[in-house]
């Protein structure tokens, strides 16, 4: 009688449990929470600055694209590392059974309760990028429907949908959310969303805060607008609301699954700061039936996946579990996906955000005051997140970024057909920061 995978992974297990005895690296208790409060709960954000390893000679504003590891989070990769170089086969006998606490569970609840959902509605992926196509090529949409986006979206966005429907034969329609970004008004957005939404459209792709022009848009009123577009409307029918949310995610202080979306997507390897390669697609429990499987999935929360191979019959209805790519990952990269959770809960959502938008608010007000200097980013902060775009009359957004490179100031320009110059405060940024940076854009537009 052939081992089902379960019984392998034991017998696994148990074989090496038996072998000559040699010693194994244990995974380390998580280090003790770095001491960022003081006496009365304030955030030492000197400290906090501490964490990251960022050439202190360098002025650094533009880490949500692509963030420093924090120490608890470096601590936790390289305790996973040394784990599963020690013992490799660990992470089998962890994932699928209770021996080890399952700590890919503990990514899924982590994850879930960062975003507002359910450990169940979570599929791992490794970036944004990944968790949009596997939400456009799962949707089940027909030739005689329509994806619904924006002007403003990014390349990953667009194309994730292009590709789609050049799949399922389907229609693309492109819309504007406002004329100028820095007049944006989160009235009209929603407004225009809802008048362009038809009978056809099965799913609306939208992004939170816009890279290309740094305008944060009203989720909560978008999803009304599309609930409002659903009724009496058959299941096969239904509008899905999908939301590219990695530049709200983690800056904000909301729960962003409970803003109404269908599916969000969104890396952790930037506002979340957790490990590089690491994101997750989360979907309502009633929308993953509206996607199909895309790419085999090693899910320990999916073996009905294995069942169905085994037996060459259909899935059941699709789950979260049953969505997230197969293959083997960089599993010290995503076991520390938790680590990153914990130090923003060390530190406070809310104080992250509001620090976030003190310094980017910062920011704008200062640059509004340059003379040649044209801000693209609303200054209203229910319109704006962490991310501020702008040009220099006579510059290009290269120029710009090439002259400030050459102050050691980092920042970068927006890939669009348009591009903008872009400069973004996190956590790890001080009013000092904003103050080189105004500082240095004075002389470069003088």
């Amino acid at each position: 009688m052939p081992l089902d995978r379960r019984q392998l992974l034991l017998s696994l297990a148990a074989g090496i449990a038996a072998a000559p005895a040699r010693r194994l690296e244990k995974v380390l208790p998580p280090p003790a929470p770095p001491a960022l409060l003081g006496p009365n709960g304030e955030v030492d954000w000197r400290a906090v600055r501490e964490l990251f390893p960022l050439a202190p000679d360098w002025t650094h504003l533009a880490s949500f694209l692509f963030v420093s590891h924090p120490k608890p989070v470096a601590q936790a990769i390289d305790n996973f590392r040394r784990k599963l170089d020690s013992d490799p086969l660990w992470i089998e006998r962890a994932a699928f059974t209770d021996s080890e606490g399952r700590p890919l569970d503990k990514v899924k609840h982590t994850l879930a309760g960062y975003v507002g959902g359910q450990p169940a509605e979570i599929c791992l992926t490794s970036n944004t990028t990944g968790a949009l196509a596997i939400a456009y090529h799962g949707l089940r949409i027909r030739a005689d429907q329509e994806v619904l986006t924006t002007e403003h979206d990014h390349y990953s966005h667009h194309e994730s949908i292009r590709y789609a429907a050049m799949r399922s034969g389907c229609a693309v329609r492109y819309i504007s959310l406002y004329d100028r970004p820095a007049a944006a008004s989160g009235a009209q957005i929603a407004e225009r969303i809802e008048r362009a939404i038809g009978p056809k459209t099965r799913a609306v792709g939208v992004t939170w805060v816009h890279s290309s022009t740094g305008v944060k848009i009203p989720i909560d009123a978008i999803a009304a607008a599309v609930a409002r577009a659903n009724r009496g409307r058959a299941d096969d029918d239904r509008c899905q609301l999908i939301v590219d949310g990695v530049h709200g995610f983690a800056n904000q202080d909301v729960d962003a699954a409970r803003l109404g979306p269908d599916f969000f997507a969104s890396g952790t390897h930037k506002w979340l700061f957790a490990p590089r390669g690491t994101g997750f697609l989360w979907g309502r429990s009633d929308a993953w039936p509206h996607l199909r499987p895309m790419i085999p999935a090693f899910d320990p929360d999916g073996p009905e996946t294995w069942d169905a191979w085994k037996d060459r019959k259909a899935l059941p209805s699709v789950k979260a579990a049953f969505m997230s790519p197969g293959g083997f990952l960089a599993y010290e990269h995503v076991l520390a996906i938790p680590a990153a959770v914990e130090l923003h809960r060390t530190i406070g959502r809310a104080n992250i955000a509001t620090r976030i938008a003190e310094l980017n608010g910062a920011f704008r007000d200062g640059a509004s005051q340059i003379n040649r200097l044209t801000l693209h980013t609303p200054r209203d902060p229910a319109l704006s997140g962490g991310i501020t775009c702008f040009e220099i009359a006579g510059l290009t957004a290269d120029q710009v970024t090439d002259r400030l490179t050459a102050k050691r100031i980092r920042t970068s320009s927006s890939p669009y057909k348009v591009s903008y110059a872009r400069v973004s405060a996190g956590v790890m940024n001080s009013p000092q920061d904003i103050d080189a940076a105004l500082r240095a854009l004075r002389e470069i537009a003088a």
